[in-house]
C-alpha cells in the first residue's frame, strides 16, 4: 500500500471529511474520519488528527494490502481501505490511540481465527465495531455493529476482545470510535447474491429467526451465511447496532443451516438479510 502521504479533504457545511493512511503493525489501513460541529441542545464533534509517519521495517515478509497471507502465517490479511470513525460527544480522542489499541490485542485476533475457522476457507469480510469510550478511557458501550463474515463464533470470539479493549482518556467527555478491519478468506472468495435470491426460503423461516430474540431484542439485527452446492448453508453470523443477547447468534445459525436454501449451481454464495 502506498505511504501516508496523499489526502483529500472536502468542505461541506458543518461538516469536514479527511482521508488519510494509517499503519498498524501487520495491517495497512485506509481510515475515513468524520466530524461535524453543531451547536443545537448538543454538540457534537472535536476530534485530533494524528500525523502519518514513516512506516516502521516489518519484522518479517509481509504480505501486500488484499494479498492472502504466505502460506503458515495465520494473520488476518491486510487490507487497503479500512475504516477508523471518529467523533465526540464534547470528548476527543486521538485516531492513532485507537490503532494502538487494536495492535496490542493483535495475537487475540490471530486467535479468533486459527481457533474457529477450520475447514471454513471461504469465510472472509469486513467487520465493524462501535464504542462509546467513558471518561477512564474504558469502553461503556460496544457492539458488532456491521458484519460480512458470516460465521457467529468467529464473530463472538472477535466481539470479545473488542470489549477488552481500554483506550486513552478521551479529553472533553465521552467519544464514539466505529472501527473496521477485514479478514480475506483462506480460500476462494464466495459469490455475493442479493437478498431476493433466498426471499422465498428465508420467508418460511422468518418466524423462527425472529423467535431467537429475547424480550424483542435486538430490535434490527442482519444475518449474514453462505450457500454451497445443493442449498446447504454451514455457517452463519449476525450484527445488530444493539447488544445481542446470549444465545441469539446460535439460535439464527441453528435455523439457518437447517433450511434448503437456492442451489448456487457450483459456486459459493453469500448473502446478508436485513430485520
Amino acid at each position: 500500500m502506498a505511504a501516508c502521504a496523499e489526502a483529500e479533504q472536502a468542505a461541506r457545511p458543518a461538516q469536514q471529511t479527511t482521508r488519510f493512511c494509517v499503519s498498524m503493525g501487520e495491517f495497512d489501513f485506509m481510515a475515513t474520519r468524520n466530524a461535524s460541529l453543531t451547536f443545537a441542545m448538543l454538540m457534537i464533534g472535536g476530534f485530533v488528527l494524528a500525523a502519518c509517519g514513516p512506516k516502521p521495517e516489518p519484522a518479517r515478509p509481509r504480505a501486500r494490502a488484499g494479498d492472502a497471507p504466505p502460506p503458515g502465517d495465520d494473520r488476518p490479511a491486510p487490507r487497503k481501505d479500512e475504516d477508523v470513525q471518529i467523533s465526540g460527544l464534547m470528548g476527543q480522542i486521538d485516531a492513532s490511540a485507537v490503532e494502538k489499541a487494536f495492535e496490542s490485542h493483535i495475537n487475540q485476533v490471530r486467535a479468533c481465527r486459527r481457533d474457529h475457522l477450520g475447514s471454513f476457507k471461504y469465510v472472509g469480510g469486513t467487520v465493524q465495531f462501535f464504542f462509546v469510550i467513558g471518561m477512564d478511557g474504558v469502553p461503556t458501550k460496544v457492539v458488532l455493529e456491521k458484519s460480512q463474515l458470516g460465521h457467529y463464533p468467529l464473530e463472538a470470539c472477535l466481539l470479545k476482545v473488542a470489549k477488552s479493549l481500554k483506550f486513552v482518556k478521551p479529553k472533553g467527555g465521552k467519544a464514539e470510535v466505529r472501527y473496521s478491519m477485514e479478514l480475506a478468506a483462506d480460500g476462494a472468495e464466495a459469490k455475493d447474491r442479493e437478498a431476493s435470491w433466498v426471499h422465498k426460503a428465508m420467508r418460511r423461516v422468518k418466524g423462527r429467526i425472529l423467535g431467537c430474540r429475547q424480550g424483542m431484542k435486538p430490535a434490527s439485527f442482519s444475518v449474514t451465511f453462505y450457500v454451497l452446492p445443493q442449498g446447504k448453508a454451514q455457517t452463519a453470523g449476525v450484527a445488530s447496532a444493539g447488544d445481542i443477547p446470549d444465545g441469539f447468534g446460535a439460535c439464527v445459525a441453528k435455523v439457518i443451516t437447517g433450511t434448503t436454501w437456492p442451489d448456487p449451481l457450483g459456486e459459493v454464495a453469500r448473502v446478508t438479510v436485513n430485520f
